[in-house]
């Protein structure tokens, strides 16, 4: 066992510990000099976050390395699937080798076991290591392309992913303000890190794309991240965009309440936050990212109940809100059979 491998939610608690060693007959000898790289993690976030959290020490290990190596989170059908899409990323980001993932024990001839130097919570704004790595590869070979004020929505993702209650509603204010609509999620990696180099003004929500801002972005860009949910998220994506790029990034607090589905009883990865529309204004405005003198209305009750009631039908379950003065949410409508 290596203490390097093991990998760090934060400083206090690790995600892996010392396996048992496996059946001699099922291990696959791998020829070549080799880098662990840690775990291969499928979601979006997770995987620029802590799947590359080691590859600071490619810089350290230029010209001896034939490749790099995870562990996957699950062992499955798409262990080699995982690597594969993330491949461009880890291109743009400054991995020049092969990369690939195992399913089965592999006793390599060489390993380097670095060290992690990002990850999540009190570890978001990385070893010194780490941030010159990145800030010397990432998307250094991208020209920046897209406009330069955008908004990361969230309005297309599919079900159980979260988002704003009412977020139609606040694209249409800042499309009135110069903003495109941005969704990520529909375009390649090397396009998203284009965009984020080119844009000057970027709102959004707490979410993943933002720790690839912080990756890309620059000092001369203004970042307001909206919190959608009762969680220490979006302070810590403002730490990693300060600190990486001396961007202006900054918290809009204006959560009212959380929607959540199910029996659900926390905020989370699939659950909805309700912002104060003015509040919201006011905090953009006094930042500049906004021009209009006429504060935003506040949600309708019936813009409200409208948009709780097609969620409810997107996630085919009923969402309920967390907090003392929140208000019953309807019933969803029966699905289609289509």
């Amino acid at each position: 066992m290596v203490g390097n491998s093991v990998s760090w939610s934060n400083t206090t608690e690790a995600v892996n510990a010392a396996p048992p060693m496996p059946d001699p007959a099922t291990v696959e000898a791998l020829p070549g000099t080799w880098m662990f790289a840690g775990i291969a993690y499928g979601h979006f976030g997770h995987f620029i976050v802590e799947s590359m959290s080691r590859i600071w020490a490619l810089g350290e290990l230029a010209g001896k390395l034939d490749g790099i190596i995870f562990t996957p989170k699950i062992v499955g059908p798409n262990v080699e699937r995982i690597v594969q899409v993330y491949t461009p990323l880890m291109q743009a980001m400054g991995v020049s080798v092969p990369a690939r993932s195992t399913a089965v024990p592999l006793q390599v001839q060489r390993l380097y076991v670095p060290r992690q130097g990002f990850g999540m919570m009190d570890l978001i704004e990385g070893s010194e290591k780490f941030r010159r790595f990145i800030t010397e590869n990432a998307g250094r070979d991208i020209a920046p392309k897209g406009p330069e004020r955008i908004y990361i929505s969230r309005s297309k993702l599919p079900a159980m992913r979260g988002g704003l209650i009412g977020e139609a509603v606040l694209e249409e204010l800042l499309i009135g303000e110069g903003y495109a609509i941005y969704h990520p999620q529909k375009e390649t990696q090397a396009d998203q890190i284009a965009q984020y180099k080119a844009a000057r003004d970027i709102i959004s929500v707490d979410c993943s794309p933002l720790h690839l801002v912080g990756y890309v972005g620059d000092s001369a860009q203004r970042v307001g991240i909206l919190t959608r949910r009762s969680m220490a998220i979006a302070e810590s994506m403002v730490r990693q965009i300060r600190t990486f790029t001396g961007a202006d990034a900054f918290e809009v607090n204006a959560l009212v309440r959380d929607w959540v589905p199910g029996n659900a009883h926390r905020a989370g990865r699939s659950s909805y936050g309700e912002i104060d529309l003015p509040r919201t204004y006011a905090a953009l405005k006094a930042k500049g990212m906004i021009a209009s003198d006429v504060p935003w209305p506040a949600l309708t009750d019936e813009q409200r109940e409208a948009d709780v009631a097609r969620i409810s039908d997107l996630h085919a379950v009923r969402f309920k809100p967390l907090g003392e003065n929140a208000q019953p949410s309807p019933a969803p409508t029966a699905p289609t059979s289509s």
